[in-house]
Order: structure tokens, then sequence, then C-alpha cells
């Protein structure tokens, strides 16, 4: 909802613009983002904190698009069946690729679903795991990455965008205990971005 306050807001010159329908088909938008980041797989207690990243988005049809961006992130994972095993703390730079649908929901604003993979590779790997422990799981993993937003036109070129994404199903970091187990326990991220795009071609 903040994002459809702030959006009221805008200029006159924004809300006198024409009605047009808009159609990104065949443009490349370029753009930045930021907001906060959920660490889901520490146990009991998820941890948050800011994060950030850069986009590349091209339209193929004016209803989908690939999109490629470039993110940092502080995760986590910690023993869901014994906390006397310790955690991992860690930071990464991500790399998602999605296929990206946009529905209208207005001439401007538009609802957008997204599924993709991500890359991850650890810049920061910190375990505080018992010395019994293995520690060296891969610093380089893949993570599913699905999401749902919002879209707001502000001109055919440039765009404010709200989502909510996660990572998920990573590399498992813990041994089998407690049963059988069909999820790893992987580093997972909720991640809620605020962001602006906008093509540059004249």
């Amino acid at each position: 909802m903040l994002i459809i306050v702030v959006l009221s807001l805008l200029s006159n010159k924004i809300i006198s613009q024409t009605n047009e329908i808009i159609n990104p088909k065949g443009k490349w938008f370029f753009g930045a983002e930021f907001g906060l980041n959920t660490i889901t797989s520490l146990h009991p207690n998820h941890k948050n904190s800011i994060q950030g990243g850069m986009l590349v988005e091209y339209y193929f049809s004016k209803y989908f698009s690939l999109s490629g961006r470039v993110k940092y992130f502080k995760t986590g994972v910690s023993n869901y069946y014994n906390s006397d095993k310790g955690f991992f703390n860690g930071e990464v730079i991500s790399i998602p690729l999605n296929i990206n649908f946009e529905y209208d929901i207005t001439n401007r604003l538009s609802g957008s679903l997204k599924i993709g993979l991500a890359a991850n590779q650890e810049i920061k790997s910190d375990y505080y795991y018992p010395l019994s422990e293995k520690t060296n799981y891969s610093t380089f993993y893949g993570t599913f990455n699905p999401g749902i937003g919002i879209n707001y036109y502000l001109t055919p070129k440039t765009t404010l965008y709200m989502n909510y994404e996660v990572y998920i199903l990573g590399n498992d970091r813990d041994k089998n205990e407690g049963g059988f187990n069909l999820l790893p326990n992987s580093p997972n991220n909720n991640l809620l971005n605020i962001g602006i795009k906008h093509n540059f071609k004249k």
C-alpha cells in the first residue's frame, strides 16, 4: 500500500499525462532496487537486514519479459532439529534470471508474476559449528526464485515497481537428522524490493 500512496502524490505533470495503454515490447530497461531481506532459514528467530541490486530487463512482448539482476544480501542457516549443532552466517552476490509475466490492472498499473533461478556466490561464510561438524560446503550454489509484484509506469520509459520474492532450495547445510526430509536445510531468504527502471533509448 505504501507505493500506492507515494504514487498518488506525484506531480501534476505525471497525473496530466495521456491515458494511453503502454506497450514496452522490444524495449530494454535498466534499473536499481533495494529493500528488506528476511533470512527465514535461521531458527527459531528470523533475521532482517537491508539488501539491494541492479537490474536489466528486455520485453519480448507486451506481457512477457526476461530479466537479469545482480543482488547483494546476507543469509544464514541454523539446524532445524538440533540447535546445539550451531549456525551459519554468510553474505552472497546473487544473479537471479527470471521470466516475468505482467497483467494490466489500469492503463499505467500492472501486476507481475515471475519465476526463475539464481546463481549465488558466498563472499562471506562464517560457521559456528562444533569442531566435529562439516563446514566445507560449496560457496557457489543455485536457488529457486519465484516472486510477485506491481509496476507503475510514470512514463512509457520509466517504471516504479515493488515486488516480493523468495530464494529457496539451495545446498543443504545439515545432515539429515530428525527423519526423512524432502526439503534441504539451505540458505533461504525472502526479499521485499522497491525499485525504478528506465528505457534510455530515444
